[in-house]
């Protein structure tokens, strides 16, 4: 088994809303620090047939709903092998409007719908005012800090949330931050928010090195600068 984490980034030219291609530069120079073998592959065609078995994550960032309908029917076609890496508990990670590729029904504006993977069950529904503010909620004992240009309404069904809401709007006002079920993950973070907050990038790539059954121990990885930054912004954030 190779020591190389490898990760697919998905659609990059499609997928590429408010610098998120920053998750993935975030996850090389995280990866690097903590001493660890990590390989990213853009995926540009979505016509492209995924080798999944090649991956140990998947990176969906932020894109458009009018994207997401012709991603889901084209990655529908191989769902047979994407519940097979995700019932091998690989890892994949969207942020955004993205998160509705994996729901079960997206309803636009025009009262149109169409279906997403239903990997994760929660439906969605387009909102007509779009809410902009900063986004911060708890994850694992961890403080996760971004923003949130959140586009749609997400309502949860079976399938549990990522985090929790210290403030912000999250899901649909509710507490409900993102959606987690095995390890899909799904935040509405952005910032980017694997910049922001490298220690849910650091989380990530060890759950991978866990599933890939790695024995490498980590370096331990300074995060001062991130963690003033988090400390300054709650106290702006207090201040509301």
């Amino acid at each position: 088994m190779s020591n190389i984490i490898n990760v697919g980034w998905m659609y990059p030219d499609v997928l590429n809303l408010h610098g998120e291609r920053g998750n993935a530069k975030a996850f090389e120079l995280i990866a690097k620090k903590m001493g660890i073998k990590l390989n990213i592959d853009r995926i540009d065609d979505i016509d492209e047939m995924v080798d999944f078995d090649k991956y140990d994550i998947l990176l969906f960032n932020a894109g458009e709903l009018k994207n997401i309908k012709v991603i889901s029917e084209k990655l529908e076609k191989q769902k047979k092998e994407l519940n097979k890496y995700i019932k091998a508990n690989k890892i994949i990670f969207a942020t955004g409007t993205t998160g509705a590729l994996f729901a079960r029904n997206i309803e636009r504006l025009d009262e149109s719908s169409f279906n997403g993977l239903n990997i994760l069950d929660m439906d969605v529904k387009e909102r007509n005012i779009v809410i902009g503010d900063d986004l911060y909620y708890s994850f694992n004992k961890m403080d996760i800090m971004g923003s949130q240009i959140q586009m749609i309404d997400i309502v949860l069904n079976s399938v549990k949330p990522f985090g929790n809401i210290k403030y912000g709007y999250g899901n649909n006002g509710s507490n409900n931050e993102g959606a987690r079920y095995k390890n899909v993950i799904f935040t509405n973070s952005l910032g980017p928010v694997l910049v922001k907050n490298p220690w849910l990038c650091e989380y990530i790539i060890k759950l991978a090195l866990k599933n890939k059954d790695i024995k490498i121990r980590p370096k331990k990885v300074n995060y001062d600068l991130e963690i003033n930054s988090l400390e300054s912004t709650k106290e702006f954030i207090e201040k509301k």
